[in-house]
């Protein structure tokens, strides 16, 4: 299965960003650096945001 990328919100500063749903790094908001996604083995953990919208 291969991956999407999203466009995601951050939740604590609102900034919107697209990320792969299955990052393999850390990934931080450009804004204010919360953690938007952390690598989870396969799947990101997507704990610091909102998806908006799945990119096709």
């Amino acid at each position: 299965m291969s991956g999407r990328f999203l466009r995601v919100n951050c939740r604590d500063c609102g900034n919107e960003a697209i990320l792969f749903d299955r990052a393999a790094t850390l990934v931080s908001c450009s804004v204010c650096g919360s953690t938007l996604a952390s690598p989870a083995g396969g799947k990101a953990d997507l704990s610091g945001c909102t998806i908006v919208e799945s990119l096709e």
